[in-house]
């Protein structure tokens, strides 16, 4: 009786010390992991976000640059920090697609990790070089399947770019090139050098390209118009019924952090997002804010999306080292 005693008041005391530890936080600076590059699109909107969490939370919010593996160095970075609600990681689909690439990860998603808000979505676009005679993804179609398999570019095996275009193949059954590169970049100058064909590209990186005439816009791979490119029909309006897909961005942190800190976090990732000036530059960015999700439902859509691109990884055999 008396150790049952000892270990209730030893529960209490735990409780009541996460109590406060919440009810003081944050009393210092936040680091904000992103395991991509300075200046991509992925970071700014993570800077972006950093830069209004910081005025809500009256601390400072950095972001820290982790690049390598596909993400998994950043990834990791975060899963082996302390569990105290100052480490952050804003990741995207990588998250889903990585356990079903990569045999030796050295963190789990699902273990190491808490969900605290989905942030941002984002849909493709398709695009072509002008120099193939097609006035619409119809017409790409068919010239395609009569010329013989065309080729693109992507980010590397197994990012989004890549998942994107295949598919595409599967949903329309062309044959197609697939030529991976270090990065959108280097596939987009050689898209709009004309040595690919075609490319799923994000709007924001493709505009430029696409007001210029360097590139085409065939189609946006979602299930309303692009506000960045309102002339553009989705790829269903375009003729591939109930191809949607997209990109996203998540806020995660440690397993084991308090789920009042991640609470606390939750709530004013979603002030910050539904700012009006954030909101208009998010969508600049080609990124679609959300405002609303929880922890669990942030949980529960990252267990769908792994399921879904872990179905779709195996039947197109894709692996990376």
């Amino acid at each position: 009786m008396l150790l049952r005693q000892r270990f209730v008041s030893f529960l209490l005391l735990w409780f009541a010390g996460l109590s406060a530890q919440a009810a003081d936080y944050p009393v210092k600076q936040i680091r904000l992991v992103v395991p991509f590059a300075a200046g991509g699109n992925t970071d700014i909107a993570a800077r972006l976000l950093a830069q209004g969490l910081t005025a809500d939370l009256k601390q400072t919010v950095y972001v820290d640059n982790k690049v390598g593996a596909g993400t998994a160095v950043g990834t990791e970075d975060v899963a082996r920090s302390p569990a105290d609600g100052y480490t952050l990681l804003f990741t995207t689909v990588g998250l889903a697609v990585n356990p079903s690439l990569y045999k030796n990860l050295r963190y789990d998603a699902k273990r190491d990790f808490s969900p605290v808000a989905h942030v941002v979505s984002s849909s493709p676009v398709i695009l072509m070089h002008p120099s193939i005679p097609a006035a619409n993804l119809s017409e790409f179609l068919t010239y395609a399947k009569a010329k013989g398999p065309l080729s693109y570019g992507s980010a590397g095996v197994g990012s989004a770019m890549h998942l994107h275009a295949e598919q595409f193949r599967i949903e329309t059954g062309l044959t197609v090139t697939h030529i991976p590169y270090r990065g959108e970049g280097p596939a987009l100058v050689d898209l709009v050098a004309g040595r690919t064909q075609f490319h799923f590209g994000s709007i924001a990186s493709a505009s430029q390209f696409i007001d210029s005439g360097a590139l085409k816009a065939l189609a946006v791979v979602s299930a309303k118009r692009s506000p960045l490119l309102p002339k553009v029909p989705t790829a269903i309006e375009a003729g591939v019924p109930g191809f949607v897909t997209s990109t996203w961005g998540v806020i995660l942190v440690p397993a084991g952090t308090s789920p009042a800190v991640i609470q606390t976090l939750n709530e004013a990732i979603n002030r910050v997002m539904a700012l009006p000036e954030n909101f208009a530059r998010f969508i600049e960015l080609g990124f679609e804010p959300l405002s609303n999700s929880t922890p669990a439902s942030t949980g529960q859509f990252i267990d769908t999306e792994t399921q879904y691109w872990a179905t779709l990884i195996k039947k197109l055999g894709i692996t990376a080292e």
